[in-house]
């Protein structure tokens, strides 16, 4: 009996040692379990709420979704093989076999809008809208310097124009939205930022060298298929047309464009640029571009400062006196900061923002000269592009749109 109760104690010990080895990471588990159940029951709880923040968020989607798919179009640009291979011999430029692209409503007399590169060359389109319809389009016009193209299908009814934010401030940090046929993965929707303006990349790596450089930056998704596709803002409005994707695709020689996946830096064509080209396109078949007519360079900081400003604009260097902007007042050394409301802190911004506007369009040009802001009123010339480059037409900032076209096909007539 002493024996016995002298090992007792020890025995107990020992018991409750190796029970607490073998059972209090269970318990511990145990505890964490109902911790992380209820941590995951409050979470969901919250979630289930009605009108959460989440909530309102997928609905706000949704309906940017529903607003603008009915108004995308996939379209299909085919070239028989026979006419691809007489060109290959022959060494013309021309895409390859097939090529697949997206695009838009324009209005509800069936244009359609696209990228100039999605249908060039091609000899039959097809457009195929969201609905299943798929119907024959002919080209009413392209322009390569924008790369933009209007498209028609004829005896269509029901058809659903997208709205335009026509005259709307784009600005860094919006959300916007990317529609289109990535891979031919057909009306697909991405969401992104605008992550830049007047951006000018995307220009050489559509082989644009010379056209237009003003575009939307976004890191909204866009792979090869957006092409033409509608970028549209939070409440479904298009505020410009995908163009191209940057990444480090080298340029392809069997389609002359450039293929590759979405880095996050996508390029549109803003609204303003699509609107005046498109409507013109329509109207006459003839794209002209307003114009200045002065010779510019960017300003670097240090010239800003010693000028006392304090914002990036473009210097002018020189103003010839058979030109629209010096007419206006324009003057060698002022500073353009400014025009129609629009900010141009670089050359390239400036360029687009004057070759967007209509010609005749009395654009009004915010310039610092000696020390202050100093605002003009500049009736703008009229240019078209051809060759590489626009080429003024002289006089034409005095002239209607109408009296400009005439005299241009009465000198293409000569």
């Amino acid at each position: 009996m002493r024996r016995f109760n002298s090992f007792a104690p020890a025995l107990l010990v020992l018991v409750l040692t190796m029970s607490v080895i073998v059972f209090a990471p269970r318990l511990m588990s145990g505890i964490q379990r109902t911790r992380t159940l209820a941590t995951i029951r409050m979470a969901q709880a919250k979630l289930d709420q009605p009108s959460g923040i989440l909530e309102q968020l997928n609905e706000a989607y949704e309906s940017i979704a529903e607003a603008t798919l009915p108004g995308v179009v996939h379209i299909e640009a085919k070239t028989s093989m026979r006419e691809f291979v007489n060109n290959r011999r022959t060494g013309d430029a021309m895409p390859a076999p097939g090529s697949t692209g997206s695009g838009w409503v324009y209005n509800e007399g069936g244009h359609i809008i696209t990228n100039a590169h999605v249908v060039s060359g091609h000899e039959t389109i097809e457009v195929e809208f969201h609905d299943g319809r798929v119907r024959e389009a002919e080209v009413v016009g392209l322009d390569s310097a924008t790369d933009i193209a209007v498209l028609k299908v004829g005896n269509v009814s029901g058809l659903f124009p997208l709205r335009r934010a026509t005259k709307e401030p784009v600005r860094m940090g919006d959300q916007v939205f990317a529609f289109g046929s990535p891979f031919g993965i057909k009306f697909s929707m991405s969401r992104g930022i605008v992550s830049g303006l007047g951006r000018g990349d995307a220009a050489h790596m559509m082989g644009m060298r010379r056209g237009y450089t003003n575009f939307i930056q976004t890191d909204a998704a866009m792979n090869p298929g957006n092409s033409g596709g509608p970028l549209v803002d939070i409440y479904g409005r298009v505020i410009g047309m995908n163009a191209a994707i940057a990444n480090n695709a080298q340029p392809d020689q069997e389609t002359a464009g450039f293929s590759g996946q979405s880095a996050g830096i996508g390029f549109a064509i803003p609204l303003e640029t699509v609107e005046s080209v498109v409507d013109q396109i329509i109207d006459s078949k003839m794209v002209l571009r307003g114009y200045l007519g002065v010779l510019i360079g960017d300003t670097s900081a240090e010239y800003a400062e010693s000028i006392g400003l304090n914002r990036r604009g473009v210097v002018v260097t020189g103003v010839p006196d058979d030109q629209p902007a010096y007419g206006a007042g324009i003057r060698t050394d002022d500073v353009i900061i400014e025009i129609d409301g629009t900010a141009t802190p670089t050359t390239p911004v400036l360029m687009a923002t004057i070759s967007a506007k209509p010609p005749s369009h009395v654009a009004m040009i915010k310039v610092w000269r000696d020390g202050k802001v100093v605002e003009l009123r500049a009736p703008l010339g009229a240019a078209e592009y051809y060759g590489g480059g626009l080429h003024y037409i002289p006089g034409s900032e005095k002239m209607t749109i109408q009296e400009i076209r005439e005299s241009i096909k009465g000198r293409r007539a000569e």
